[in-house]
């Protein structure tokens, strides 16, 4: 086998380890949360099916990529709840490291370009890179909406909780902020969230 093919073919095997990674919030069956993969393949969703409402100038394979790639490095770092203040110390470092390691392996073009998309991803300078984080956490928030807000109830999220963490990321662009608002009020009526902030967490 040719030593590129080899390369990727291993790493492709080491990936699928990401369908291992479980988050916090539940799949809508209520029985198991969902993985790492799962949350990919619907974050690029979101992006392919919201593209004509996004400015025409992004460049929506990129996004895609970028949203394929950006918590791969999560198969050794594992996912740490967004509103878990402490958990979340460190966390950039403990990724850098952990897609350091996972690239590695590949060709060097590929290692390049998906460090590169990882990166951007991180950085959200890119008006490609503040879409798909935007879609990152707007993501987390329909699957709530799916499993009757489970994930919040235990964890005593409230609707300020999530403002408080999420707004930020949404005030880019109008169509996302308006999104946003239309599911997290969505949410707040169906009283799927706790009814003060959870102190701790944020």
């Amino acid at each position: 086998m040719e030593e590129r093919t080899r390369k990727i073919i291993s790493f492709l095997q080491e990936i699928e380890k990401c369908k291992l990674v479980e988050r916090k919030v539940y799949c809508s069956d209520l029985k198991r949360r969902e993985s790492d993969a799962e949350h990919s393949w619907h974050l690029a969703m979101f992006l392919v099916l919201f593209e004509k409402n996004l400015p025409k100038e992004l460049d929506l394979l990129k996004m895609l990529k970028m949203a394929l790639v950006h918590d791969l490095a999560e198969i050794y770092a594992g996912d740490i709840f967004a509103f878990d203040t402490e958990g979340r110390k460190g966390k950039k470092e403990r990724e850098e490291r952990s897609a350091e390691k996972l690239f590695s392996g590949l060709p060097e073009d590929l290692k390049e370009e998906l460090w590169q998309l990882f990166g951007e991803f991180e950085e959200a300078k890119t008006s490609e890179a503040k879409v798909v984080q935007s879609f990152d956490k707007l993501q987390p928030i329909l699957q709530n909406l799916c499993s009757n807000g489970l994930s919040w109830k235990e964890n005593s999220i409230s609707v300020e909780d999530v403002n408080a963490y999420k707004k930020v990321f949404m005030e880019h662009d109008p169509f996302i902020l308006d999104l946003y608002r239309r599911l997290l009020s969505t949410a707040n009526e169906k009283k799927l969230m706790a009814d003060k902030p959870a102190q701790s967490k944020i």
